[in-house]
């Protein structure tokens, strides 16, 4: 079933047709690796390992610090070449460089893993094997799944409404690893005992939804939930709106209405460490746009840097004038090549210079664009004037910290205005205030 949703939304173009239909390629890693110890939401992780030390693929470099932080390992075997601080995606952060061996010699799966685990171990060993959400996010998983005692969670909610344009590496997973990813609910359905479990799909991925309706044949739970195609159709909270017609509240979290959301690639990471025993080490990453003359959907290990990826799929056609890490919505611009794929990396996104709009900024015209599309009913012109006059309280007092940033406001302003810049901004500097009282 198809269903209509609210508006509320932009509809950009998909750009998703060079890759849909390409399959899933996984490629050697090349010889120098980086992993940040922060590729996650929280504490970065504190690094293990010297210059010199000998690492295998799935040694534990880089270990979480705290309840909401995340374990980082080695994706490929070599050695330890140096640990300095590096600029990644979220900012300054420590990484190791690692020099790949091209051996790929493994460590020993985790003992505890297998097909009779017992409920209490699994979000243990989704904790050790460093798995956080990888539809962008990255929020530690672990923590998703060990909801507060006092919350019942009735609802399991699979995230495959990939409404970013260019991205198809969710797509692809779904319709190459179905299997897996339904085993992966059926490991946490095993732990949270849910009523329900939904899968979200946007009415561009028919493919995905019949490979994800056999696989989960016979398992009565689960219902395939087909959504207009529009966005931010994936962001988690208007996913559960209208998966369940429920609504998560002002500063809330799903659980707070017995939900549970993740992506689906992130089941399937969940499969793996629980099943098999393997940590995170590798993803599927789309390396797409105009200017990128074959592009593909990877099977990439974790610490590989972008300028790599940019060779495997041919190199460019065209000089790029923009590189996005994720889509033109909710991407951050990247201007270094050396930025390695990390655990949130769904896609890398390429633009020339005649797909990049550099009209200048000009006054606000008051057409409320910003305020119709805005999801989480916020007003976003109100939020950045109070942040760029300062007034950092009265932009906290009309929301921002409920912003998703899914970047609908920015797209859809007509004088250009930085609206989703600045309220990223005002909520950064809102958490600085607020450790500071």
């Amino acid at each position: 079933m198809r269903l209509k949703t609210k508006q509320k939304a932009t509809f950009p173009k998909h750009n998703k047709s060079r890759t849909h239909d390409k399959a899933i390629e996984r490629i050697d890693a090349p010889a120098i690796m980086v992993y940040p110890m922060s590729m996650h939401i929280g504490a970065p992780a504190k690094p293990l390992v010297e210059v010199g030390s000998s690492v295998k693929v799935g040694t534990l470099i880089g270990e979480a610090q705290g309840f909401i932080s995340a374990n980082v390992y080695s994706s490929v075997s070599g050695e330890v070449i140096s640990i300095e601080e590096r600029e990644v995606l979220s900012g300054i952060h420590t990484c190791v460089i690692v020099k790949n061996d091209g051996s790929y010699v493994e460590e020993p799966p985790f003992p505890e893993a297998g097909d009779n685990v017992a409920p209490d171990m699994v979000p243990e060993l989704i904790r050790r094997a460093g798995i956080s959400g990888m539809g962008g996010a990255t929020f530690p998983t672990d923590v998703k799944m060990r909801p507060p005692k006092d919350k019942k969670i009735d609802t399991l909610i699979l995230n495959g409404a990939e409404c970013e344009p260019y991205s198809t590496s969710d797509f692809r997973t779904m319709v190459e690893y179905a299997d897996e990813i339904m085993e992966g609910v059926r490991v946490i359905d095993g732990v949270l005992n849910v009523d329900k479990v939904y899968i979200g799909i946007e009415d561009n991925a028919v493919e995905a939804g019949e490979a994800l309706k056999k696989a989960a044949k016979g398992y009565d739970k689960v219902e395939i939930k087909v959504l207009e195609a529009k966005y931010p159709q994936g962001s988690e909270k208007q996913l559960i709106e209208n998966c369940t017609g429920r609504q998560v509240p002002s500063g809330g979290l799903p659980a707070d209405i017995g939900c549970v959301v993740s992506n689906v690639g992130t089941f399937q990471a969940i499969y793996r460490a629980v099943r098999l025993g393997k940590p995170m080490v590798e993803r599927v990453t789309t390396v797409t746009g105009t200017p990128i003359a074959d592009p593909k959907n990877l099977l990439v290990r974790i610490g590989t840097p972008i300028d790599d990826v940019i060779d495997i799929c041919g190199g460019f056609q065209e000089a790029p004038r923009k590189v996005i890490h994720g889509g033109p919505m909710m991407g951050k611009t990247i201007k270094d090549g050396a930025i390695p794929i990390s655990k949130g990396t769904t896609h890398i996104t390429f633009l020339t210079a005649q797909e990049v709009d550099d009209e200048e900024r000009m006054d606000c015209i008051r057409c409320s664009e910003c305020i119709n599309v805005c999801p989480v009913s916020l007003q976003p012109i109100l939020i950045s004037n109070a942040y760029e006059r300062g007034d950092i309280e009265k932009a906290e007092q009309l929301g921002a910290m409920d912003c998703i940033e899914c970047g609908n406001c920015s797209f859809i302003c007509p004088s250009k205005i930085p609206l989703l810049d600045n309220i990223r901004k005002a909520k950064t500097a809102i958490k600085q205030n607020t450790k500071a009282v």
